[in-house]
């Protein structure tokens, strides 16, 4: 059921993914190539006020929406889910009012005076991004992630049509904010009208509020909004602020931003699956919690599966990449693109130790890896950075997620039994660093249009080939696949299908059922 369940909600979220990373990747290339590495760095600054701001209202109520309705309708209680998105819905647009004051106040005296009007359309944008955030987690917490699609479609039209107009008619930098104002409001208004109305259509009868349950909300909130303070120096790019005060040249803000961007959208299927697998996590907590450790673990392989190939064999391919989508005027941020890749990976496996955390109430081992990462990430990033500039921004990022993920495993492994596949990792590793390596070669020895095109078919053809003489995959995960493979036309699945049957070991070797 877990099985069917995940890969189901793998497939919208990842439909929803692929459109908001097609249309950002498009938006960020234009942007970029037409203002240059130097008005870039502005840009990018005033971006990230954003993604402080919006960050607001990302977690803390949103995520106590997720995990108490997930455990509710995991024992089937739809009147006291129901009771949960309403109160969470009101506390939450109450706050956002009240975040929304105090942002503008901070951007006015924080932000160049040159984009104060930017910074507070953008920080008008929190309003609806924070009520939008309910509705997103509500769905989640249903398991119900296709509801998710349409909101993000809409949003990313929006956004995309009236950044180009932006770029095309030079309304600068104000234009983009007003775009990135008007895809929150359309996200919200799709997301919210429809959520409210199918969960309102709920009964409302028989709420079963056990006695605990206001003080669990409440201090599961709480540390949801700590986290969230901490997340910003780990996860969300603080070195940008030490790179605008401690580097002289403005540029290696855009290197940095440009660079890490790339690296970070490598992220994209492992957002997705841990978006679809916490869901899971959190429903089966309510169903059967014995399960979790196993849910986990499997949940670890298939990430692997995917993101050590994706960012191992990216570094080979950095250089030439970026070179050809952001041209020759960002060749400064090519070691940055090197060597982010790598050091992006240990973010793709936060997401089921963190959904673990959540559902057991255990957010603490979370908030002690990351305040312990947020030490190393401003102490290393400080010491580097007037010396090293980008790159030393992108190792004291590196450092810190890779010591925050590692503690946080470490923990998980310890304290919930959890078994994972280290001789899988260690056999994928290897095989994806010999594809890096063929891919490197290649693309040393040619232009870097032509070596990244032909770096990519020598990393697949190389990777295919070793997987399907080492069987990296379990017999069940040929049935597991299916479900996304269905999803394409019968002559593209079925060519997917045959794809995945030969790097697939014989029928006899089971696989642990997630």
């Amino acid at each position: 059921m877990n099985s069917k369940t995940i890969a189901r909600n793998t497939a919208w979220y990842g439909l929803e993914n692929i459109i908001s990373f097609v249309t950002s990747l498009i938006t960020s290339i234009a942007i970029a190539r037409t203002l240059g590495p130097s008005k870039m760095g502005y840009i990018v600054y005033v971006n990230w006020i954003v993604t402080i701001t919006s960050s607001l209202g990302s977690i803390g109520i949103p995520a106590t929406t997720r995990k108490y309705m997930a455990e509710f309708l995991g024992g089937n209680d739809r009147a006291t889910a129901r009771f949960v998105y309403l109160r969470t819905l009101g506390m939450q647009t109450g706050l956002a009012g009240v975040a929304t004051i105090v942002a503008t106040i901070w951007v006015l005296i924080d932000s160049p005076k040159n984009y104060h009007t930017a910074a507070i359309l953008l920080v008008f944008s929190i309003l609806p991004s924070m009520v939008n955030f309910i509705s997103a987690q509500a769905n989640v917490a249903a398991e119900q992630l296709s509801a998710n699609l349409a909101g993000s479609a809409v949003a990313t039209a929006t956004f995309f049509i009236l950044t180009m107009l932006a770029i095309v008619l030079h309304w600068g930098v104000i234009g983009i904010c007003a775009a990135m104002l008007c895809m929150r409001l359309a996200d919200c208004i799709v997301r919210l009208v429809p959520t409210m109305k199918r969960i309102l259509a709920w009964e409302s009868d028989h709420v079963n509020m056990p006695a605990d349950l206001r003080p669990r909300m409440m201090r599961f909130a709480l540390q949801g909004v700590f986290a969230m303070l901490l997340s910003l120096i780990v996860w969300d790019r603080s070195e940008l602020f030490l790179l605008k005060h401690l580097s002289s040249d403005i540029r290696q803000i855009a290197f940095y931003s440009v660079a890490f961007s790339l690296a970070e959208r490598l992220l994209v299927f492992p957002t997705v699956f841990s978006a679809a697998t916490g869901a899971s996590i959190l429903a089966q907590y309510g169903r059967d919690r014995s399960r979790l450790p196993a849910l986990i673990a499997s949940s670890a392989r298939y990430l692997a599966l995917v993101s050590l190939p994706l960012h191992i064999i990216a570094g080979a391919l950095a250089g030439p990449a970026l070179l050809t989508l952001y041209g020759k005027q960002y060749a400064g941020a090519i070691l940055v693109a090197t060597v982010a890749p790598l050091l992006c990976l240990p973010k793709a496996f936060l997401g089921p130790i963190e959904s673990l955390f959540e559902s057991t109430d255990q957010q603490k081992y979370f908030l002690y890896a990351t305040v312990i990462a947020s030490f190393v990430d401003i102490g290393v990033a400080w010491y580097l950075i007037p010396s090293y500039g980008a790159v030393g921004a992108c190792i004291g990022s590196g450092a810190a997620q890779i010591l925050a993920v590692s503690i946080m495993w470490k923990i998980g492994i310890q304290r919930y039994k959890i078994e994972l596949p280290w001789r899988f990792f260690a056999k994928i590793t290897a095989i994806s660093s010999v594809a890096a390596l063929a891919a490197y070669f290649v693309t040393t020895h040619l232009p870097f249009v032509l070596g990244l095109v032909a770096g990519c078919i020598a990393a697949i053809v190389v990777f295919f080939a070793l997987s399907y003489m080492f069987k990296i995959l379990e017999y069940e995960d040929c049935n597991r696949f299916t479900v996304i493979s269905n999803a394409f036309p019968k002559a593209i699945g079925g060519v997917i299908n045959r794809a995945f049957a030969l790097i697939s070991q014989p029928e006899e070797l089971d696989s642990p059922a997630v």
